[in-house]
């Protein structure tokens, strides 16, 4: 009966989402690997929540039960490590050591899974009306426990350490309480998988649909959690073939640059490019520098280009600039075509309304 309120529960909160997103789905961008990631995680979510609550349930027969149990634990040790590899791997996309933790991770599960099999690993115990499960491996509970324990320790350390990587500060402020919540998840899963108290279950049911909830808030409330998360915008620049700024956007200060406050290296390399615009067939591509990547978009017919300085490069990226050209193109081919000696660049301050449709997820908080 409880597992039957849960479930209900959980798939309730899933449907709400799901129509959600398909409802407004003009907002959600995420790279083809995140997306997949995210389709992988969300499988797997549903497939333990449902097994774990069904395995509790006594009409199901003994053998049935015991195999719904595995595929609980199986796909519990799933979820929480991809969640919390992906949290890390965004966190720490610049660091040397950020596969470090999903190794561990790994490594751990590796130990686990191999223990999980060994043959009669569980006695299950009837109480009432409830199914529970006891380990006669302790090594199997200790690998479990020390698995759980790694991914809250990490979880935090990265959260903290890696917050200032946040583009949107309000959605790392999210995060926050997302961890707590999710530490606590598995905490008390940890401490029920011990004592095998019915209470604890609960407990730890109530919690996980609590951060499911809350994570699809988020999402709801930041549509930008897909796509941008560490992802910065610095500059978009637009430059006419004859070498003049007709357009420059600051994101961090959300505010028009005049060229005097261009870098010069910019300015050297924008000006070789356009000098060779002629040969360049219109597309995207992009430079990588040091600490920044620079996405480009030409126009050859109408004699511009674009840059974008980001700090990291993606499809979502390039996808946004290839639109905001194709806009910048259709309300300004009068006066780019028309352009003489004399150019009078606040006819492309129209621009700014582009910007703010085409990387509205970029103009974040702080």
């Amino acid at each position: 009966m409880i597992a039957s309120i849960f479930i209900s529960i959980f798939v309730l909160i899933y449907l709400i989402d799901i129509i959600y997103i398909i409802l407004n789905r003009q907002k959600y961008e995420a790279e083809l690997g995140f997306f997949i990631l995210l389709i992988l995680f969300f499988i797997s979510e549903v497939t333990y929540f449902i097994s774990f609550n069904l395995s509790a349930e006594i009409f199901f027969d003994i053998p049935l039960a015991l195999i719904i149990w595995y595929i609980s634990i199986i796909t519990r040790i799933i979820s929480v490590g991809m969640t919390a590899s992906i949290h890390n791997l965004e966190l720490n996309k610049d660091s040397k050591v950020r596969f470090l933790p999903a190794l561990i991770y790994i490594f751990i599960g590796g130990i686990f899974l191999s223990l999980l099999f060994v043959p009669d690993s569980f006695t299950v115990i009837q109480k009432d009306f409830e199914y529970f499960y006891l380990f006669n491996n302790i090594g199997l509970l200790t690998s479990i426990i020390l698995f759980n324990s790694c991914i809250i320790l990490f979880s935090w350390i990265i959260q903290i350490t890696g917050y200032h990587n946040f583009a949107d500060k309000k959605l790392g402020k999210f995060y926050y309480i997302f961890i707590l919540l999710f530490s606590l998840n598995i905490f008390f899963y940890s401490l029920y998988l011990i004592t095998l108290d019915i209470y604890l279950r609960i407990l730890h049911s109530i919690v996980y649909l609590i951060s499911i909830g809350y994570f699809i808030g988020i999402s709801i409330k930041k549509p930008n959690l897909f796509a941008v998360f560490t992802n910065k915008i610095y500059d978009l620049i637009i430059f006419h073939k004859s070498g003049i700024l007709l357009y420059s956007f600051n994101f961090q200060t959300r505010e028009e640059v005049d060229e005097s406050l261009l870098k010069g290296s910019i300015l050297i390399g924008v000006s070789h490019i356009l000098a060779n615009l002629a040969n360049v067939e219109t597309q995207v591509t992009h430079i990588k520098m040091k600490d920044r990547a620079v996405v480009f978009n030409f126009n050859t017919q109408l004699g511009y280009a674009a840059l974008l300085i980001a700090k990291h490069r993606n499809k979502i990226l390039e996808s946004a600039v290839e639109r905001f050209m194709l806009d910048f193109s259709k309300i300004n081919e009068e006066n780019l075509l028309n352009l003489n000696r004399l150019i009078d660049v606040s006819k492309f301050n129209n621009a700014n309304k582009l910007v703010i449709k085409n990387f509205s997820h970029y103009l974040t908080e702080a």
